[in-house]
This record gives structure tokens, sequence and C-alpha cells, in this order.
């Protein structure tokens, strides 16, 4: 038996050669469970522009499910869902502006 390649992303492993890897890196399932681990780690900012420069989805919103998932090119977001991003995004600016503030020494004159 000769040497298997793990992706950690796809929890899989196959034989280690060019081609399969190859072939691998460049899949759909790959990339896709790739980006979702990515996503993982986005900030909150991040995430509200992308969902406010999206439409709402149609079908999510008539059914509450959609096909696409998480990779739909639409916000499966409501309008409470944005409100609580939206007022997260500012208590992180306003904790982060604070503990800017608090680590600056003051002056002695």
């Amino acid at each position: 038996m000769g040497k298997r390649y793990y992706c950690d992303y796809c929890d899989r492993s196959f034989q280690d050669n060019m081609h399969n890897r190859k072939k691998h890196l460049n899949g759909v399932q790959h990339h896709r469970a790739k980006k979702a681990w990515f996503d993982h780690f986005r900030d909150s900012a991040a995430i509200l522009h992308d969902e406010q420069t999206k439409k709402p989805c149609r079908k999510f919103l008539q059914k509450g499910i959609c096909d696409f998932g998480p990779n739909c090119r639409f916000s499966h977001m409501s309008e409470e869902e944005l409100f609580t991003l939206k007022r997260q995004v500012e208590d992180e600016r306003r904790h982060r502006e604070d503990t800017e503030d608090s680590n600056v020494p003051e002056r002695s004159v």
C-alpha cells in the first residue's frame, strides 16, 4: 500500500499521486468544504457586508428551505437576523475601541 493523502477540509483520504491530488483539490466538493471551513473564521462585519449586498432568496422566503443552502447567492437572513448581526458588529467595534483606549498609556506632563 502506498502513501495516502488526507484532506482536513473534506475529512477524506485517497491514494497520494499527482493526478488524484490535483483532481481532488480542483473538485467542487473540496472547494465547498474549504469555503465552509474558512467561513467559520470570518468576522461579523464581513458577514454583515456580504448579507446586505445580497437580495433575499425567494425560495427560502416562500418555503423556508433552499436547495443551494449556504452556497446560495441570495440572502437567507431575515430582517431580525440582520438587525441582530448589526448590533453584534457595533458591540464588537465598541469593545475593540474600548480595549484600544485602555491600552494607551496616559501621558505625564
